[in-house]
This record gives structure tokens, sequence and C-alpha cells, in this order.
């Protein structure tokens, strides 16, 4: 049993002041302030929670790369989201750790396995696809599985 892989892809934060934070990291690195922009839009990359289409309009993303590893911060925005969510149950910080996996269907073998729930959140690139699950109780954090997958077809049928 395992999700075949252990090739972490990011780390993901949440906070309600993505701009002050990402100065924080950039003073504490000696980095350049790294850029904010917003999430994707549903015509981008569309994202289901809790099986419901939304848009993240609001939602605010930096990303700083280190050697080994992206680290994602996120600003949830005022209507229902993922980040939100998360920030309301465990407060500000950690949200996921996210792995690209070779085959998805071995790693949701494995969450199943473990106990965890379906995902609750899935988003979709025209190549590939994450989906959010709340292993919280059992791995102590969420987990975010990330696999290659050509989504055109998918996209459309979510934006007719």
């Amino acid at each position: 049993m395992s999700i075949g892989t252990n090739r972490v892809c990011h780390i993901a934060f949440v906070t309600k002041d993505i701009h002050k934070i990402t100065e924080n990291w950039a003073r504490f690195l000696g980095i350049e302030k790294p850029a904010v922009w917003a999430i994707p839009s549903k015509e981008e990359a569309p994202a289901l929670t809790f099986g419901k289409l939304e848009d993240y309009k609001g939602c605010l993303i930096s990303v700083i790369e280190f050697d080994n590893v992206k680290m994602e911060i996120v600003q949830p925005g005022d209507e229902p989201n993922p980040w939100k969510l998360c920030m309301e149950k465990n407060g500000e910080g950690f949200q996921h750790i996210s792995f690209i996996v070779p085959e998805k269907e071995k790693a949701e073998e494995t969450l199943r396995e473990l106990g965890a729930e379906p995902y609750y959140h899935i988003g979709y690139y025209p190549d590939g696809t994450y989906s959010f699950y709340d292993t919280k109780e059992l791995l102590g954090l969420e987990v975010n599985i990330k696999y290659d997958d050509d989504n055109r077809e998918i996209i459309k049928n979510l934006l007719k």
C-alpha cells in the first residue's frame, strides 16, 4: 500500500494577509518579494468543491520556489472555497502537502485503505488534475494528489 511516489510537488499555507506574509518570507529568505496573483477563473481551470462548480474570485496565490520544493501561499476570498474552509476549521497556517502521482487509482486506493473519505475538492487544468483530501485526522494534514491527465473534454463539459 502506497501512493506510488515520495515526490512532493509543493506545500501550501493559508493566510488572511498574503501581502504581509510574502513580504516577510522575502525578507526572511533574502529574496525578491514573490508575485501575488488571482487563483485562475473557472473558465481557465474549473474546480468543484463538494461536487459544486465554483469560481474563486477574490482568492489570491503566491509561490516561493526553494531548491527542493515549492511553497504556495493562499489568501481565501469571501466566497466559499477550500482554502477558506481550511482556515475556518484550523486557522491560518499549513493547509496541505501535494504529491504528483504516476497512477491516480493507486493513490486513491491507498487513501481509501487508510480510511480517507473521497476528495472534497477537484480541479482541472487542460493537462492535469489535482484533488484535496481531508486527511487531517489520519495524517495530521490535508493531502493534494496531482496527476497528468487530458482534461480538455471534462473542462468543455463542465463549462457548458
